[in-house]
């Protein structure tokens, strides 16, 4: 079994590279609520420029189409004769996604087939400013002799270097609005001193939902499903230090 980077490597190679992924949060694909280091197919996403967009904690419906998408394929296997062994069904997956994607015409596609609708729009491609910052800090990395391993994962630092350690610590979302400079603040409760979260300038104003998730900050916007941070709570401070996932977090994700 290939590693998900494998995997995503090579759907690259038949259908091109895309602009975004989104993503649920398995620790496959981030890991944003358990570590203020990013992962291992979220550095490879951010050194080919894709921006890496991940569906918002307990909000089952970021991935509704795919959902769907899954009950009329199980609808489909089950119709069926039943799998002898992996290779039949993955044959037989084949046949779903060639029978789904290129056979079948689409009504709310003027009975064309997504295949055909697909092809005929241009393709968002790569950030390859993105790409760029990515390889220069992993170039400063090596320089500095705290680069990564072959797998693509961070060296691991000794206790307590340039990170804090998440605590165990989980606060139900609630709304609030940002003041002039940016900054969400909740007030004492919980089990959590009062905090400052500084979300940018540009979000000054603005109704946001903040929660904390196991010692990790999430602040997204209520009706877009936008992440506007993404942080380990520091319980030793009031103001939170904006500490994003260089070349990972640096763009909002869409919940």
């Amino acid at each position: 079994m290939g590693t998900i980077e494998e995997s995503f490597r090579k759907a690259c190679s038949r259908y091109g590279i895309p602009a975004s992924t989104l993503t649920d949060n398995g620790s496959v694909y981030t890991t944003r609520l358990r570590s203020a280091e990013p992962g291992g197919f979220e550095r490879t996403l951010a050194l080919m420029g894709v921006r890496r967009k991940n569906g918002r904690p307990y909000h089952p419906q970021t991935q509704g189409k795919i959902e769907r998408w899954h009950r009329t394929l199980k609808k489909w296997l089950a119709a069926g004769p039943l799998a002898k062994d992996l290779d039949e069904l993955n044959r037989q997956l084949d046949g779903f996604r060639r029978e789904y994607n290129e056979e079948r015409p689409h009504r709310a596609l003027g009975r064309h087939t997504p295949k055909e609708a697909y092809e005929a729009k241009g393709k968002a491609g790569p950030d390859p400013e993105l790409a760029a910052r990515e390889q220069a800090r992993r170039d400063e990395e090596e320089r500095r002799g705290t680069g990564m391993e072959a797998s693509g994962r961070p060296v691991r630092r000794g206790p307590g270097v340039g990170r804090v350690r998440p605590v165990d610590v989980t606060v139900p979302a609630g709304l609030h609005r940002t003041d002039g400079r940016g900054c969400v603040v909740r007030a004492r409760g919980g089990g959590v001193r009062r905090i400052v979260v500084n979300i940018g300038k540009k979000n000054a104003g603005r109704t946001v939902e903040l929660g904390i998730d196991h010692g990790v900050i999430t602040v997204v916007d209520p009706v877009t499903g936008e992440v506007l941070a993404g942080q380990v709570l520091d319980p030793a401070r009031d103001y939170q230090r904006r500490r994003p996932s260089p070349g990972v977090n640096d763009a909002p994700g869409q919940m």
